[in-house]
């Protein structure tokens, strides 16, 4: 594959400005972080909409250019949500570190990607946005952040953080942690009789002692199996390992829950948890919805419909109620 160069090198700009964003930059510590902003031209927002998307081992950028005979063809590796708003608002997403907002533009910097990418580094890259935008582009009337996948897990500790934050989405994400997550898999495995008692109860024990490993060497930076590319780190298992619904009974603010029965990535029968346990602490500001049949991105597994672009207007229409 190769990729449209200006000059030896991808045209970021050239890129970011086709898809109608603007990229900012925050040097921190020990990284910049860049977050890219898509407006409306002639608008005048007063509302933040901020997408957390999930994770691979290997970073994904934002955006891709490919050179072919019949011209460049252009991807975006994130939903195009922002098309659905209106004037009012800007829609920002945010880079992770080592990772070039388009591919090929830069280098990617794994080792950097292993060091930093945890809960923790997600939550404080994200809470830095919404204060330098509220510092240096506006101070926004509304803060809505959604949080799809890995995202799930991160919008909820992040608004426990940064109380700009009046709105909150968790998509398809689970109250309880990934490796409850695998423990689930395997037993509905067993239940579909895919896989016998005894391999499950195996495949159960296996993980429990892979998460024991984990606790035991948390900040380790180095891939779990020790591949460099194929896994994710010690530190970045640890840090998501906290219940997601430890955070969510926190948040005071309206929160828009939405999952899909058929989620391949994130069960939903965790997070049947979060609804009872609202209701077991008097709280009243979670809205819960599920997408029946749906799959992780929300699309009918029957059918093949895609109800992505339908559950995020309603989101919003949810956000200014």
């Amino acid at each position: 594959m190769s990729f449209f160069r200006v000059n030896g090198q991808i045209s970021k700009d050239e890129v970011l400005s086709r898809f109608g964003f603007k990229e900012y930059s925050i040097i921190t510590d020990n990284d910049t972080i860049y977050y890219y902003v898509h407006q409306k031209d002639n608008s005048k927002p007063n509302k933040v909409v901020i997408y957390l998307q999930g994770t691979t081992q290997v970073p994904e950028s934002f955006f891709e250019v490919d050179e072919t005979e019949n011209g460049k063809k252009y991807f975006q590796h994130f939903p195009s949500d922002y098309n659905l708003l209106d004037t009012e608002y800007i829609y920002v997403v945010i880079g992770l570190p080592g990772t070039p907002v388009v591919k090929g533009c830069k280098t990617l910097h794994l080792d950097k990607y292993n060091s930093l990418n945890s809960l923790d580094y997600r939550v404080f890259a994200a809470d830095t946005v919404i204060d330098h935008i509220s510092e240096y582009l506006f101070y926004p009337e509304k803060v809505i952040v959604y949080g799809h996948s890995e995202g799930a897990f991160v919008a909820p500790k992040l608004a426990t953080v940064n109380e700009k934050i009046t709105h909150l989405g968790v998509w398809g994400g689970s109250a309880l942690p990934d490796f409850f997550d695998f423990i689930i898999f395997n037993r509905k495995a067993n239940i579909r009789g895919e896989q016998s008692d005894s391999i499950t109860q195996m495949n159960i024990n296996q993980t429990i002692e892979l998460f024991q490993l984990v606790a035991k060497d948390s900040l380790n930076t180095v891939p779990s199996n020790k591949n460099e590319i194929t896994e994710y780190t010690n530190k970045r298992w640890w840090s998501y390992s906290e219940p997601t619904i430890n955070h969510l009974v926190k948040i005071d603010i309206p929160i828009y829950v939405q999952l899909g029965t058929e989620d391949e990535s994130s069960p939903i029968e965790s997070n049947y948890l979060i609804p009872l346990e609202f209701a077991r602490l008097g709280k009243t500001n979670l809205t819960f919805n599920v997408c029946v049949g749906c799959d992780h991105g929300f699309k009918n597994v029957t059918n093949g419909k895609d109800n992505w672009s339908d559950i995020f207007s309603k989101f919003i229409e949810w956000s200014n109620k």
